[in-house]
Order: structure tokens, then sequence, then C-alpha cells
């Protein structure tokens, strides 16, 4: 059906079907993000006995000898990322601040080693942590801000530092939402799907590849017999794009795989694309042998193209 029709019929179909999102319902928190919390649950649980205390410091030294991993716990108190916490609990690294004071060293290294801080930690070095404790804030948060429980306070800021990787998982967002249409044509047809893989891969599979390409990632890599496609899956926002360098790229990006007889398909979407009359899109339409959009992949351009060229 779609091969029979001209580029003017295809942009025209392209366009009038274009997705105003590439985000799906794990765009806005990815929960498994949140749960750094259970493997200090009782820790955290232990803490409670600080919130609105008398004499919190008092309590702090007596909690730190009985349970030493309290400590640990500091780095879910406050906005430190998910890979700066497992650094720090692994001790790979020292958490770093910079020391304000000009008459001592430049800057204070606390150890949050999960491992070393559970032998146990001397009354100075308990001393040292509350004075972090205090300096970073969290005494006051304690003393005047927590009502009940630590661990809803340590979700809150979890659930808060995971919005900050909704960046990332936008770059992938459509990528998810086109991989179950992909992957459904690949088993019809008995074809072979290997998601983000260097082209390198293809050697595993008895295929040459190139030196300026074997390093080259992939979103999709297609292996059906003697035949390879290349599926590139991008979703572009109105305005941060520039259509004619995505359509330059991909261009450049097909003609490099033809010379290893390798196939291309461009599948892109969004609101970047919403004129049939751009010339970048009639030139896309005209110089790549395939491209479509998520309604024209999910509604049979993608059978009908995977059928043809690897059957």
């Amino acid at each position: 059906m779609y091969k029979n029709m001209s580029n003017d019929e295809l942009a025209e179909l392209f366009v009038d079907n274009l997705v105003a999102t590439n985000r799906g319902f794990n765009f806005y928190v990815n929960w498994g993000n949140v749960l750094d919390y259970r493997n200090f649950e009782i820790e955290l649980n232990a803490m409670n006995v600080l919130i609105r205390c008398d004499d919190i410091h008092k309590k702090f030294v007596e909690l730190a000898r009985k349970i030493p991993t309290v400590i640990a716990t500091f780095p879910l108190l406050f906005a430190l990322s998910k890979s700066e916490r497992k650094d720090v609990w692994k001790g790979k690294n020292d958490l770093q601040v910079v020391n304000e004071d000009l008459d001592e060293d430049d800057f204070y290294s606390y150890n949050f080693n999960v491992n070393e801080i559970s032998g146990g930690l001397s009354d100075e070095t308990i001393e040292i942590y509350y004075i972090f404790f205090e300096k970073m804030g969290l005494k006051d948060l304690f003393e005047n801000l927590l009502e009940k429980s630590v661990i809803d306070y340590v979700i809150g800021v979890l659930v808060g530092l995971d919005s900050n990787g909704r960046k990332n998982r936008g770059g992938t967002a459509f990528e998810d939402a086109c991989e179950p249409i992909i992957s459904e044509v690949c088993k019809k047809y008995d074809i072979s799907l290997i998601s983000q893989k260097q082209f390198k891969v293809l050697k595993d599979y008895g295929f040459k590849v190139s030196s300026d390409v074997a390093n080259r990632k992939a979103d999709f890599i297609l292996v059906k017999e003697n035949k390879v496609l290349n599926i590139e899956v991008d979703y572009f926002f109105r305005g941060g794009s520039k259509p004619e360098e995505i359509i330059d790229s991909y261009i450049n990006r097909q003609n490099d795989l033809k010379k290893l007889n390798i196939g291309f398909i461009l599948l892109t979407d969004g609101m970047c694309w919403d004129n049939k009359d751009k010339n970048q899109l009639q030139k896309g339409f005209r110089n790549l042998d395939y491209l479509m959009n998520y309604h024209l992949a999910k509604y049979g351009m993608l059978d009908e193209v995977l059928k043809d060229y690897f059957l």
C-alpha cells in the first residue's frame, strides 16, 4: 500500500499523524530509582528518634554508637545523585565539601563507606559526623521540619531527584514506544532483533564490518540470513531541533551503511515535522529509502518494508 504512494502523499500522511509527545507513564517517575531507601530501612526508622528531639546532640551520639550505619543514610537525606551515592557507599569516593574557613584545609572529606562505618565509630568520629549533620542543615530538618517519618521524607527526596533523570529517559522514551512494534514484525517474519548495540556485534553473525562503522551504536539492528537493516528511532520537539541537520546526518548514515550492504530506516516523529511542505522533510522522502513515523510504522508501513526487504 505505502510503496505505491508518492513522496507528497507520504509526507502529507506523515505530518497529519504526528504524535504530540514521546512520554509514556514511566517517563515521569522511575519508581525503581526510588527504592534505594530499602537498603537502610532499619537505620532510617531508627532515626525517627531524632525528630523533634529535646537534646538532639545527645540522642545523635547514642544512636551512632548503637547503630553506626545510620551515618551511611546521610546521602539519602539531601540531594546527592544516585551515582554519587553509590560511589560514596562503596568507598570509591569520599564526599568532599569546600571549607569556608580560610585558616584550615581547602575542603572537608567525609567517608560514607558502609562496610567501614559498620565496624563502629569512635566518639571523635561521631562528633565529626554530627558537625556535618548540623552544617548540612539536617539538624534543623529533624528539629523543626520533620513530623513523623524519615522514610516518607526520603521517598520524597528520591522522587524529586529522579525528575532530574527525565532528560535521559526522554532520549529513550520514543525507542521504548517503538520497540514493541518493531519486535512484533520481527517475530512475524523470523527476523533477529538486536537493540542498543554497536555494529561490531554483526561479526558474531558472520558479517564483515568496516572499522569506521563498527563502533557506531545502533538503536535497532535487524538480521535475517544474509541481510541486515538498521532502524534509527528519534523524536524531535518543535523548536530545539534543526531539520536540515537531522536529515543530512541520516542521509550520510544511510550512505555509509549502503557501502556495507546494510539497509536503513529512519523512524522519527515529533512536532519538529509539523509542515508537509518543509524542504527538509521532502528531502528526507527523496533521499532516504525508508522514512516513517510512529503512526505509519504501527499501521502497516514497517511490516511492508521489512517483508519486502527480508523476504
